[in-house]
């Protein structure tokens, strides 16, 4: 089954929600923004902006909590590093130092995502971006105060750049506050150009801004690529507010050729869907889309989690989800574990004392060979049944920490359809889960991002009847 995803982008006019599953368009909306609530992309008043997405959600219907979300582009940085070949260890603060080094902004300032890139021979290629830190937290914040769960994050120019099918091509997204330039070359956004717009302008006073930006990313790529100009072939793909606006398009070339096209759509939409509106949730949700696709073609070969770290989702507590009985057996399960240990190391420490006392008398008595003999033989018994209580403990260990792995992989595929408190039942050959959901798609996403996991050899729906308004389930899981 194909995996679902809701993508939100938050920009100086509105809030922009896409719910996928798949390539399938299933949902699109928008919440219209006052003037002053963002600018720029920055959110200044978290608690209303936050107050228009909960409204939203409840318009609309949108289930899930979880979401994509995209941050705008602009006062961002984006840089190819290129480092020696390094040990995976001290690469983190590699490209730490160099961003320091190349960056006019300390820092502190920032926040910094990147990714290696496979294409540099002999050392490493390094694309890195930085991202205001004012910027990415009042976002992040605004999400949390409207009950959203940010696991994935990505800037605005690398959406659009995935949306693309051409390994080489330059996009041009025009907003009514705002535009994106984007040379892509070899799959790699090479340059990214994000600027404001005044929203009151006409779309005649926008087009000798947007055309000289446009020049100037495409003067900046050939002059530091004398061994490969773009060429007069590489097409310009046009979203946003001039996707519609044909007679316009001739006006961003200036004197240079260029094949220029409306950005096709990388996604089956229904009628209507208005493309240049959520080119950015599309982008967004194809982070999704390639991570799960096996053999999907990616043409931008960017793509990381631009969620700092510290904003990462943590697990829930067990207690928060399981049901009282498996909070029993998990204690019972400690309990044994600490009486195991407690009595494999009584046991090793009483036998390893009366080793070493039976070697001291065999030291003692090495004239008498006879009696040497029968005491080494006993020593290497009781250093035997040491090693086994040894192993006992060992492996109780290992079961215990695959039980604790277990559930913590139960728990953090729970989807949001589906309510806590589960009850599961471990008979050592087989996971027995047993819960209630929403629906009998919540439970099929369950089981199947169980078995994406890779944790569990085969995850089985044995039985699903309705209980109620809910649904009563039950899933097995053989080890």
């Amino acid at each position: 089954m194909a995996k679902e995803a809701t993508t939100i982008y938050v920009d100086d006019s509105a809030i922009w929600v896409l719910k996928t599953r798949g390539r399938q368009i299933k949902k699109w909306a928008s919440m219209p923004l006052e003037a002053g609530l963002v600018k720029d992309g920055t959110v200044l008043d978290e608690n209303a902006v936050a107050a228009k997405v909960k409204e939203l959600w409840q318009t609309q219907g949108i289930g899930t909590r979880k979401v994509i979300a995209g941050i705008n582009g602009i006062n961002c940085l984006y840089r190819l590093i290129s480092l020696p070949e390094l040990p995976k260890n001290i690469l983190s603060e590699a490209v730490n130092r160099e961003a320091a080094r190349i960056l006019a902004i300390p820092l502190e300032q920032l926040h910094l995502s990147w990714q290696t890139l496979p294409v540099f021979k002999g050392g490493t290629l390094v694309y890195l971006v930085a991202s205001p830190r004012n910027s990415v937290d009042a976002l992040i914040s605004t999400l949390h105060k409207a009950g959203l769960n940010p696991y994935l994050m990505d800037l605005r120019p690398l959406a659009l750049a995935r949306t693309v099918t051409e390994r080489e091509a330059i996009i041009v997204d025009v907003q009514s506050g705002n535009f994106d330039v984007v040379v892509l070359m070899e799959g790699i956004p090479q340059v990214v150009r994000s600027l404001s717009l005044a929203r009151e302008a006409s779309l005649d006073e926008k087009i000798p801004l947007i055309r000289e930006e446009l020049e100037r990313a495409i003067t900046f790529y050939n002059s530091s690529h004398a061994d490969k100009h773009i060429g007069a072939t590489v097409p310009i793909l046009i979203s946003g507010e001039l996707a519609q606006q044909q007679d316009t398009w001739k006006l961003l070339l200036g004197k240079r050729e260029h094949p220029v096209q409306a950005l096709p759509s990388p996604v089956e939409a229904p009628e209507g869907f208005p493309l240049s509106q959520y080119t950015t949730n599309v982008g967004l949700a194809l982070k999704e889309v390639l991570a799960s696709e096996k053999g999907a073609i990616a043409y931008s070969l960017v793509n990381f989690n631009a969620l700092p770290e510290i904003y990462l989702p943590k697990p829930h507590p067990i207690s928060e989800i399981l049901f009282v009985p498996v909070i029993t057996v998990g204690i019972v399960l400690l309990a044994l574990g600490a009486y195991a240990n407690i009595t494999a190391l009584t046991y090793t420490t009483d036998l390893r004392a009366n080793l070493a006392a039976i070697n001291q008398m065999a030291i003692s008595a090495q004239a008498q060979t006879k009696n040497v003999v029968a005491l080494t033989e006993e020593a290497s018994s009781l250093e035997a049944t040491a090693n086994a209580f040894a192993t006992t403990l060992d492996n109780f260990s290992a079961g215990r920490d695959e039980v604790n792995g277990d559930l913590g992989e139960i728990n953090s595929c729970l989807p949001g359809a589906v309510h806590p408190p589960l009850s599961v039942h471990d008979d050592t050959e087989t996971l027995t889960v047993q819960g209630l959901a929403e629906d009998e798609d919540a439970v099929f996403r369950y089981a199947e991002d169980l078995r994406a996991s890779g944790r569990f050899a085969l995850v089985v729906i044995t039985n699903m009847s309705r209980d109620e308004e809910q649904i009563k389930f039950t899933l097995k899981l053989p080890k």
